[in-house]
């Protein structure tokens, strides 16, 4: 069985553009997932795992007959991270082989071989200190090099000042990420949040050289949810 967030009373499976990352603007379906093993102090999905909101279950035939119910032929599986339910998601990928399917993860639980085939991307955003998760627990190398080894990773992190996006720069050396799968992304939760950072962002991004992602989803809808 899968553990799915729960939204407004029922799993949260929907049909939207993808807001972040190398593929933003995309049509996909959003598959989230409960559940996750860190705990950003800015989480803008906390009710996937920090209790508030009860997990649905579902079988791999429920889910993936609630993601055929949309004509769109890509997927995200969100959260939460989830990585901590690969051991089911197998079950439900191989009922869904015209996808093509992003996985969104923190990169700090390594995916096994055979999730590793089903997935065509991985949209990996390692958490810096200002998510106050503690470093050992969220900041894994050795993961996030097998993951840029397998070509289909991007890595984004969140910058809240110009600082964060130069340590991005030491961090990605250390784990052997490639300088051009980086993008840097604004920390912020509301449209008001986002137009005082983005400019900034793109700033530091043109001064670091790094690819900059907006983040479309809270552009064009704010801090509503299931969108």
């Amino acid at each position: 069985m899968l553990k799915l967030a729960q939204l407004h009373g029922e799993p949260e499976i929907f049909h939207s553009i993808q807001g972040e990352g190398a593929s933003q603007g995309t049509p996909c379906v959003f598959l989230r997932l409960a559940g996750c093993n860190l705990a950003c102090s800015w989480c803008d999905t906390a009710y996937s795992w920090n209790g508030t909101s009860p997990a649905v279950k579902l079988s791999p035939e429920e889910a993936a007959a609630a993601v055929l119910h949309y004509p769109c032929r890509r997927l995200v599986i969100t959260g939460g991270e989830p990585l901590v339910q690969q051991k089911a998601l197998p079950g439900l990928l191989r009922l869904l082989p015209e996808h093509f399917v992003e996985m969104e993860t923190n990169g700090a639980i390594l995916p096994d071989e055979e999730l590793l085939h089903h997935i065509g991307q991985f949209n990996v955003s390692p958490k810096l200190p200002h998510s106050g998760n503690d470093a050992a627990r969220a900041w894994k190398p050795d993961i996030l090099r097998r993951l840029a080894e397998t070509k289909k990773a991007w890595f984004k992190f969140v910058a809240s000042c110009e600082e964060d996006v130069a340590g991005v720069l030491r961090l990605a050396q250390q784990a052997g990420i490639p300088t051009e799968r980086i993008l840097i992304m604004p920390l912020a939760a509301s449209r008001e949040e986002l137009d005082i950072m983005r400019p900034r962002v793109v700033a530091w991004s043109l001064r670091y050289g790094l690819r900059f992602s907006d983040r479309l989803h809270i552009a064009i809808w704010g801090s509503k949810k299931g969108v």
